[in-house]
């Protein structure tokens, strides 16, 4: 009792300590003092506030493990130690850097560059000291983990046979799309100076994604999971939808339609096409951290493999995964495939790509709305690749290829958004005469329009091939006529996206002639 009363005050002290810090924080950028405030100091003193959340998380992990007594070896104290500090210190520091560097505006640049580097640094650290501090007492807890609470039952699991009233996987969804909106208000601020431009957009397109994700999950299983149900009676069934049931690609496609119907109405002053370009590949932030989700429901994983071929993983993962809500435990030594934990990855590698990498390194040859189509691209390639993973129980539709079959759509669907976006947008320039031609413009766009009619017409050369040498399979998989069916679906976005480049050849050859 008394290492558990401790426990809590030690945490309560770690939460105290950086609530006042980030509320001082917050009173300066409310009430700047220009010229009053010597900033490299302040920033010197909230490594002493750091230091004193660090220790108290530290000590409160500390009474966690005596409390639950844990029977810790060496390492795994040592582990718990460095992972406690690391984590409560390197979380805390990397928030008030980030308010530093962004709303401290008479900030120089040499030291908002400097808070850049801790921020960086301090997000690297977060994950080391996760795993670490996981780590240290993963093989001392109940698996599978908890994945909810019951008003009835209390904490439940996967294998209790009752469902949470309140589940993990629903704060999941609400932690990622609250991200969302504060990186994409953070822009927004950026962009305009102003906070809570998308705060309505925001609660009309989030709830609507939720319906929408719902509407398609019972369309997609309605003869698996919901005809019978009707009619037996239960026509309240498809609406429950806290037994569970959700489909990303539809909930992000009415939610996007939606909020950008929303913001077209109440945010006429601010450009629609910068709003898709900052918000939609925003969603891949909530969805990676929406697919922890399935990894506390032991849900929508792969099939079984040796677990010596998962190790890199985090031991609280890979002791979850031996446990699936459909199949069962594992055989010895075998643990479902972390499908959640790859398209988790795949989601924010494609969120960074579309950013950065495309986003400001291809800058002066995309238009407004490109990244937004980016995004549908990628999520649907993603899935394109994931759902033949997945084990049969979690394959939507009849034959299970609802989803894979709607995530074809959605790379095919990019690719036409993108050839409209920039074809439309060339013909009204054309008829403003507003057009810009940039510098070798004929040469690259006969290079780029090449590259796509390349690579598209060899893959759907060979997705043709593929699907002559196979059949069709009653179910989901990489056989030899799906791997040509997403080939030729690929191929054939691709080899349409070359009329992307006709702008710059047009242009081009204009200019050519002009220069004659």
């Amino acid at each position: 009792m008394v290492n558990m009363v401790l426990m809590i005050i030690f945490f309560v002290v770690a939460f105290g300590i950086f609530g006042y810090y980030l509320y001082k924080l917050i009173s300066m950028v409310k009430n700047p003092s220009p010229g009053l405030i010597n900033y490299a100091s302040e920033i010197k003193k909230s490594y002493y506030y750091v230091l004193a959340i660090g220790v108290a998380t530290l000590v409160g992990f500390i009474f966690l493990a005596l409390f639950q007594q844990y029977p810790l070896t060496i390492w795994e104290w040592v582990w718990l130690v460095f992972g406690s500090f690391t984590f409560g210190a390197s979380l805390s520091n990397g928030v008030f850097s980030f308010i530093y560097r962004y709303y401290m505006k008479e900030i120089d640049e040499n030291i908002k560059q400097k808070m850049l580097y801790s921020i960086l640094l301090s997000c690297f650290l977060i994950i080391i000291a996760l795993w670490r501090l996981t780590d240290s007492f993963a093989d001392y807890l109940i698996y599978p983990m908890v994945n909810g609470i019951s008003f009835t039952h209390g904490f439940v699991n996967p294998s209790s046979g009752y469902s949470p009233n309140v589940a993990w996987y629903a704060l999941c969804i609400l932690s990622g799309a609250l991200l969302v909106y504060v990186v994409t208000d953070h822009r927004y601020y950026k962009e305009y100076g102003v906070h809570g431009v998308l705060e309505s957009t925001f609660f009309v397109s989030f709830p609507a994604g939720i319906i929408g994700a719902r509407i398609g999950y019972v369309i997609g299983e309605w003869d698996h999971s919901f005809a019978a149900r009707v009619a037996a009676g239960d026509w309240a069934a498809p609406f429950k939808i806290w037994e569970g049931g959700l489909t990303i690609i539809s909930g992000a496609a009415i939610g996007i339609i939606v909020g950008v119907a929303w913001f077209l109405w109440r945010n006429k002053k601010y450009s629609i096409w910068l709003a898709l370009d900052i918000v939609v590949p925003c969603i891949l932030f909530a969805q990676a951290i929406g697919r922890w989700g399935n990894y506390f429901n032991c849900e929508v994983h792969g099939f079984e493999v040796s677990k010596e071929y998962w190790r890199f993983l985090p031991k609280i993962v890979l002791n979850n995964m031996a446990y699936s809500e459909a199949s069962g435990w594992a055989s010895e030594g075998n643990i479902y495939v972390p499908l959640f934990f790859i398209e988790s990855v795949a989601n924010l590698v494609g969120y960074f790509t579309i950013r950065y990498a495309i986003g400001k390194g291809l800058r002066k040859y995309l238009e407004l709305g490109d990244l937004a189509a980016f995004y549908i691209a990628w999520y649907g390639l993603t899935r394109v690749i994931m759902e033949p993973l997945r084990d049969s129980h979690y394959n939507m539709g009849t034959d299970g290829y609802w989803s894979w079959i709607w995530s074809m759509i959605f790379v095919l669907a990019a690719a036409i958004l993108l050839i409209a976006n920039h074809i439309v947008r060339y013909i009204i320039e054309e008829k403003k005469g507003t057009g810009v031609t940039i510098k070798n413009s004929l040469s690259l766009g006969m290079l780029s329009g090449a590259c796509f009619f390349g690579v598209g017409l060899t893959l759907i050369v060979l997705g043709a091939v593929y699907m002559s040498i196979g059949t069709p399979e009653s179910f989901i998989g990489f056989s030899d006529f799906n791997n040509g069916v997403i080939m030729l679906i690929v191929g054939s976005s691709v080899f349409l996206m070359q009329v992307i480049s006709l702008p710059y050849v047009l242009r081009g050859v204009k200019a050519k002639k002009a220069t004659v």
